[in-house]
């Protein structure tokens, strides 16, 4: 298990960091929230981090993959061949064969079974992975879809010292899950959750959104993942406009009506009485939107407690 202590350790092995370099990284790995039973490749507890080779990246995600989905497919009491539709998506490793081909080998799955295979596609890989089981399910009726989302640590551990590169060490370990799926309604008694409804969000084409994560070469030639200042910002107006969109979905009808009135009052108030109004007895008017009214829980992004 990877603990303060160890990371520590990892952090001393790198030669090229200042005494600089040392405190923040620590103070970024104390700080972050991450507890001290989370897990690494092994790679990094045989001191390889800085020299990995292909093999280390598909061993990593091969013993995720195979534990994972043969206990929720166990589970469920689902075989393999009864699978339709298999979503894989581990952002920093593409291989070929796929990984999914991998597991299609691995299982003998169906030759008829629709796989995808999705890379590069950051921290909302899983959701656009749910998003493309929901898509396909519109067209096929009664199918099972299994997706599998993770991340390759081992061949992506950066080994300089650019501060903004050094950083995404701290803040990733290994992990994942698998996701067994159905439309078959004859099986909701038996299902944890349903899909309500899904929103996404792109900010591509925004220079700040798109610079804001991306893989690149620091000055010495490593490789290794800049995250700029501008990620903050970028991940909030991203979560506005997502939300613009997906609140009158989710909340129910009265608390929409409330925030409404609310509003309007506000406004008329403004109107009435001047923004720089002081007379007013009751204090300022909050047109805030109560989303719990809608949501039980709330799922935050871990990458970092600034987003």
């Amino acid at each position: 298990m990877v603990g303060t202590e160890f990371s520590g350790e990892v952090i001393m092995r790198n030669k090229n960091l200042g005494l600089n370099e040392y405190k923040f990284l620590l103070k970024a790995i104390v700080s972050s929230g991450i507890g001290e039973q989370t897990y690494a490749p092994r790679i990094m507890f045989s001191g390889r981090e800085e020299s990995p080779k292909l093999e280390d990246g598909i061993l990593e995600m091969e013993e995720f993959f195979h534990d994972s989905i043969e206990k929720v497919l166990s589970r469920a009491g689902i075989s393999p061949q009864e699978i339709d539709l298999l979503v894989v998506n581990v952002s920093m490793l593409s291989t070929v064969p796929s990984l999914c081909s991998r597991i299609i080998n691995h299982y003998k799955m169906r030759p008829d079974i629709k796989s995808f295979n999705l890379t590069g596609m950051g921290c909302s890989a899983s959701l656009i992975s749910l998003d493309i089981v929901r898509n396909v399910f519109k067209s096929y009726k009664n199918k099972f879809a299994l997706l599998v989302t993770s991340e390759s640590l081992s061949p992506n551990w950066y080994a300089g010292n650019d501060r903004s590169m050094i950083l995404s060490n701290c803040l990733f370990r290994s992990g994942g899950c698998a996701v067994l799926l159905t439309n078959n309604k004859s099986l909701k008694h038996r299902a944890m959750f349903k899909l309500k409804c899904l929103v996404r969000t792109h900010h591509g084409a925004k220079d700040e959104s798109y610079g804001c994560c991306i893989q690149r070469e620091d000055d010495k030639g490593r490789m290794g993942f800049h995250l700029s200042k501008s990620l903050p910002k970028a991940a909030t107006r991203s979560f506005v406009d997502n939300l613009r969109v997906i609140t009158p979905k989710i909340l129910p009808v009265r608390e929409l009506v409330r925030f409404m009135a609310v509003s309007l009052l506000k406004k008329w108030n403004v109107v009435r009485h001047g923004s720089s109004h002081k007379g007013a007895s009751q204090g300022p008017i909050k047109a805030g939107v109560n989303f719990k009214s809608g949501v039980d829980h709330f799922c935050i992004h871990t990458g970092g407690k600034a987003v």
